[in-house]
């Protein structure tokens, strides 16, 4: 029986732990959102650190679990359980969990605008579910769409690695990229070549340009993190370099953050693809999230990989804590930014309030079969006796 890694587990907590951290300090930051309070300064610098980490890690680990939903199952098995674990979720979320953020949204802007709403929870899902007011919508849900076509999307390479002609294929690749610790990062440049081009074949459609890169990096690091825990000798490769992945990622991210939030607008990124620093700055978004994650999964895997009760418990609460976290903080975020307190006091509440509420509703999911399902979560240790194996929740 296959031994549990438990740094993994950590990191998926992780991920979903830096979004919600993120999602907390959007009423407060320089960007628009669904609900805003006082503008929180320095709190930019923060929030663009984030985004350079928290979806990358969480596609990496991804493709890490998916590693270990195909296991030995066959092609309709795998399918079958991708559609339980993203798809119902995901109809679940739409339908339930996303509309009290449209709501909170909705009644928080000027009576001038066109799409203010004035009357009650109520009244708004009649006309929700009726057409006549708001729209469904994914909001934060899109990564479980997302996860499942990148999990669809790559299933014949999936399949074909774990044949034993893809095997041999693999062991090549592992002995190449072994021959020297330089090569791991060629993985990454042949990214970036991809990127690079696309934004001078597309140079008209800059938008169009920036939502194909960031899908493509985070289907990279999908692939890179199924690759990795395909052939798990190549994890000491990154293991050994854990060091060098963490002196890139600072000096990256640090690099980026003060590129994006002092020296240029971001604007002039969106719409100037000829401008040299747009290119500069995706290559240090890309480059400090791999460095990143890379780093984090060495380190946690030093530190980290070891059992606990707190691990046992929390582990079964990610997916239902990804799918709650959003509308819990936009619900509790429109009264907290009322009161009559300093914007960081807001923060620091809004943040402690809603991972409270989110680790509670993530619990009360656990209690039910059916709240279960709903939220694609299986628990081997209520069925079948405790589980040694990594759950690919999500």
């Amino acid at each position: 029986m296959q031994k549990r890694l438990f740094y993994l587990d950590w990191l998926r907590l992780l991920a979903v732990f830096l979004g919600l951290v993120f999602h907390a300090g959007r009423p407060f930051d320089a960007w628009p959102w669904l609900v805003k309070g006082s503008f929180l300064a320095g709190l930019t610098f923060f929030q663009e650190a984030l985004t350079t980490v928290r979806l990358p890690l969480l596609f990496f680990v991804s493709g890490a679990a998916t590693a270990f939903a195909l296991g030995r199952r066959t092609a309709r098995g795998y399918v079958l359980d991708r559609f339980k674990r993203l798809m119902v979720p995901l109809g679940v979320g739409v339908l339930l969990i996303t509309p009290p953020q449209m709501y909170i949204w909705r009644i928080s802007l000027s009576p001038s605008d066109p799409q203010h709403f004035s009357g009650t929870y109520v009244q708004f899902l009649t006309g929700l579910w009726l057409g006549k007011e708001g729209h469904l919508t994914t909001q934060h849900l899109w990564f479980l769409l997302y996860l499942f076509i990148f999990s669809l999307l790559v299933l014949p390479l999936f399949l074909y690695w774990r044949s034993s002609k893809g095997q041999l294929g693999l062991a090549k690749l592992e002995g190449w990229l072994h021959g020297s610790p330089v090569r791991l990062w060629l993985l990454l440049m042949a990214f970036l070549g991809v990127a690079l081009l696309l934004s001078v074949l597309l140079r008209r459609h800059p938008g169009l340009v920036e939502d194909l890169q960031n899908l493509l990096f985070y289907f990279f690091l999908f692939g890179l993190g199924f690759l990795l825990y395909a052939r798990p000798s190549l994890l000491a490769l990154v293991f050994r370099l854990r060091r060098s992945f963490l002196a890139v990622s600072l000096i990256a991210v640090t690099l980026k953050v003060y590129l994006f939030a002092v020296l240029f607008p971001r604007e002039e990124y969106n719409h100037s693809l000829v401008f040299p620093l747009y290119h500069f700055y995706w290559i240090l978004r890309d480059l400090g999230a791999f460095a990143a994650i890379l780093a984090s999964l060495a380190y946690a895997q030093k530190y980290l990989n070891k059992p606990s009760s707190f691990l046992d418990r929390a582990r079964h609460w990610v997916y239902p804590f990804y799918i709650w976290h959003q509308t819990v903080i936009v619900v509790l975020g429109y009264f907290v930014v009322q009161w009559n307190i300093p914007a960081i006091g807001q923060y620091g509440l809004l943040l402690l309030a809603s991972l409270v509420v989110t680790v509670f509703l993530s619990e009360a999911v656990q209690h039910s079969v059916l709240s279960r399902f709903l939220f694609g979560v299986y628990r081997k240790d209520l069925a079948r006796g405790k589980s040694t194996k990594l759950e690919a929740s999500s």
